[in-house]
């Protein structure tokens, strides 16, 4: 299988965020968290998740996109100002838009790669990313919920002295056209969260071809300005038309960070137990309101309420959306889980899941019957099976979990062909056999085809520049992590980890004891 092509870099840089105190890390295709327990990983993991809710997925009913801004909450008069395009603005787009697009029927001149937004057309709506501090509530909101806290200092690194800082930059693509990176920054430093973001002087972007809806509905908007003659509906398709271009400024400014995100939790095989008891106790709770006293039974968190109610909202459907990735999950249920993963929905809609063994004839097993790593790996299947699409980001945390350090291997596998697919992956690890496989695919990658004869999966491999591994670390001053990036040890065949340190540990305890042990019947 051939290698997606990757679109492109993002960076994160946080501090002073939970347990973190400073990290910087670029997201890569496959990016890997490991370090001690209660270091930030898991943090880390779900502010990226409520980053890509925020820029990409539905927020509060709207979207983050020009119907969230332009139609719901202009948030200062310098911004509704900027909500229509001058006489000289409008003919700037007007002659980008007859170089660039096509005549009804003609064939113009269309790039067949990419679409190029020009420094001259992105100065249009720079004024509106440089007036959207208004959105910081809104970012609040959504990593309160996807943390299950209510209020944003309960995720202040103590001592709170500063605040935290989440800044979000797209790296430059030279290659595409880009000048330098966009920046989005979240704030607490100050009286309130700040949100700002800008797009520095010079910056060309492009748009990655076959975006067909962008390009007919603005050449319509263009057509249908040369004609009009009524006041009102000439403000009304410059407003429209400016509506369009900062959707297409903005996707490309935040790139595959609006793609949609899914987070796997840890703990998934008591999820997939208990899914049904939970959701009868919610059921429950709310048909019984204002009957009887309040419970002080706890709310989910964002990423744990999201993860049920994608479960139960797994549906078979159509065909083509049944058979996504179709090819990857037959290796993952044929090669780790030697079975099928199935579900049935009751008369009320409601899913049951189960585990069919291969070669076995009787029923199929009620997951709850199967063993944990089954169930463990049971959501991976459902969620490549149903949702998760080319460029879109699956968060699993500690995927090693139930599984054999064999299977552990072969799982890293199918996520390598995951990620060779156009999947991003995150996970956050304890593991030294995931590491090692991860440094495995990245050695191959350097040796050439003809070489790899006899090798085992020797298809797969992924590039340095398509794996990151990232070390939560401890500190002392500033007290809580560090996190910096660990390169592969050529010599140890590994991501250094510390896992290596208690190795020699146990093996310095095993030395000690045995020599005693000797001393002991010598005398």
């Amino acid at each position: 299988m051939e290698k997606a092509p990757y679109g492109g870099s993002l960076e994160l840089e946080v501090s002073d965020f939970g347990p973190i105190a400073e990290a910087k890390i670029e997201l890569r295709p496959l990016t890997v968290f490991v370090g001690p327990s209660n270091t930030g990983k898991s943090y880390l993991a779900i502010l990226i998740y409520a980053l890509h809710r925020f820029l990409g997925l539905e927020i509060s009913g709207l979207r983050f996109g020009h119907r969230f801004i332009f139609h719901h909450r202009p948030v200062t008069p310098n911004l509704r100002a900027s909500l229509t395009l001058s006489d000289q603005e409008l003919e700037t787009v007007l002659h980008w838009a007859r170089e660039n697009f096509s005549e009804p029927g003609g064939t113009g001149s269309i790039d067949p790669d990419r679409i190029v937004v020009p420094d001259e057309i992105v100065a249009l709506v720079r004024p509106v990313f440089e007036q959207m501090d208004g959105f910081a509530e809104f970012f609040d909101a959504e990593v309160r919920r996807c943390f299950g806290v209510d209020e944003f200092r309960q995720l202040i690194r103590r001592p709170r002295t500063k605040g935290t800082k989440v800044t979000l930059r797209r790296r430059a693509n030279p290659e595409a056209g880009d000048a330098e990176p966009l920046e989005f920054t979240f704030s607490t430093r100050g009286k309130k969260p700040r949100f700002s973001s800008s797009i520095p002087p010079g910056t060309a972007l492009s748009l990655p071809a076959g975006e067909d809806s962008f390009r007919w509905s603005f050449q319509g908007i263009t057509e249908a300005l040369l004609g009009v003659t009524d006041p009102d509906e000439d403000k009304m398709l410059r407003r429209t038309l400016l509506f369009h271009l900062f959707d297409a400024v903005f996707s490309s400014s935040v790139g595959e960070a609006s793609r949609d995100a899914y987070y796997l939790p840890a703990d998934r095989t008591g999820v997939m137990h208990a899914h049904r008891v939970v959701v009868r106790s919610l059921i429950e709770r709310a048909t019984a309101a204002g009957l009887r006293p309040a419970s002080p039974m706890p709310a989910l968190s964002g990423v744990m309420a999201d993860f049920l109610e994608q479960l139960i909202s797994f549906d078979d459907g159509p065909r083509d959306r049944r058979n996504r990735n179709q090819d990857l999950v037959r290796k993952l249920e044929e090669e780790v889980l030697t079975g099928s993963i199935h579900m049935e929905k009751s008369e009320v809609e409601y899913p049951r899941f189960f585990y069919t063994p291969q070669d076995w004839k009787e029923e199929a097993l009620p997951l709850m019957n199967a063993s944990s790593m089954v169930s463990e790996l049971a959501p991976v299947v459902l969620y490549l099976r149903h949702v998760v699409e080319p460029g879109d980001l699956l968060i699993i945390e500690e995927p090693e979990s139930h599984l054999h350090p064999a299977m552990q291997v072969e799982f890293i596998r199918t996520l390598a062909e995951a990620v060779r697919a156009g999947i991003r992956v995150i996970i956050t690890t304890h593991s030294e056999w995931v590491l090692e496989e991860v440094a495995n695919l990245v050695a191959l990658s350097r040796l050439p085809e003809a070489r790899r004869k006899g090798i085992d999966s020797a298809q797969l491999s992924l590039s340095e520049s398509d794996v990151g591994a990232w070390l939560f670390d401890t500190r002392k001053r500033p007290k809580g992590s560090k996190v910096e990036e660990i390169r592969l040890d050529e010599e140890a065949g590994t991501f250094p980890s510390g896992f290596g340190r208690v190795s020699e540990v146990l093996y310095n305890r095993w030395a000690e004891i045995t020599n005693r042990i000797e001393e002991s019947q010598v005398r």
